[in-house]
């Protein structure tokens, strides 16, 4: 044994009550011991909040998906209404009138027949103002228009294009260029054609706005005053 050492006994703990001390206040040792777990109500808080982030999100996709079928639908009948116009400006100017009569007055504030007054045409639901309706010269026309004889439908014709389905509702007006002085050969300068396209859409809740689409036809024989 060294000298000026003190002989440890084997019942000393000097040395090893450091590490006991050490030992018992480790961080890690409280958390290996530790025996946790969600509650019950924990897991209905959870389940809670988690139902209504899911039923958020379903809505959000519903109202997306209501939007891009609107759109859908509102593209296909402003197509369908381009093509007839496209149509009636084809047909003779003298030919752009009603057969086999005027169209007649709705009662039905959503049916476009609503805005006829006898013989004048609302045109422009938001203005007031109105036109005379132009009549066709015959009191009835075959299935090939001929000079004199009407080739606007005075009633409406059903339209489908595999997915939509509707009805085109077409008009024929005088109107009258306030603008152009002495250059308008007088009254009724033009002819304008207003075409009205619908569409029926089974079990929907809310009615589809109809596409209103109007435009002028100049008689190309019309003399010009100086």
């Amino acid at each position: 044994m060294s000298r000026g050492h003190k002989p440890v006994s084997a019942h000393d703990d000097t040395v090893t009550r450091p590490f006991r001390r050490l030992r018992l206040t480790l961080p890690w040792r409280g958390w290996l011991c530790r025996e946790e777990g969600f509650g019950l109500i924990e897991v209905l808080v959870a389940a809670v909040v988690l139902t209504v982030g899911i039923l958020g999100l379903i809505g959000a996709f519903d109202g997306a998906r209501k939007l891009t079928l609107l759109s859908e639908r509102r593209t296909s009948i402003a197509h369908r209404a381009q093509q007839e116009i496209e149509r009636l400006q084809a047909v003779p100017y003298a030919e752009l009138a009603a057969a086999p009569s005027l169209p007649q007055h709705s009662s039905e504030t959503s049916n476009p027949d609503y805005y006829v007054n006898g013989t004048k045409y609302q045109w422009d639901p938001a203005n007031s103002a109105t036109e005379e309706l132009v009549p066709a010269v015959a009191t009835e026309c075959g299935s090939t228009p001929v000079e004199g004889c009407g080739a606007v439908s005075a009633s409406r014709t059903a339209w489908t294009d595999g997915h939509l389905s509707g009805y085109v509702y077409d008009f024929v007006t005088w109107h009258t260029d306030g603008h152009c002085g002495t250059l308008c050969p007088g009254e009724k300068n033009y002819k304008r054609l207003t075409v009205v396209v619908t569409v029926t859409v089974p079990g929907a809740t809310h009615p589809v706005t109809p596409v209103r689409v109007s435009v002028f036809i100049a008689d190309p024989n019309a003399s010009v005053s100086k």
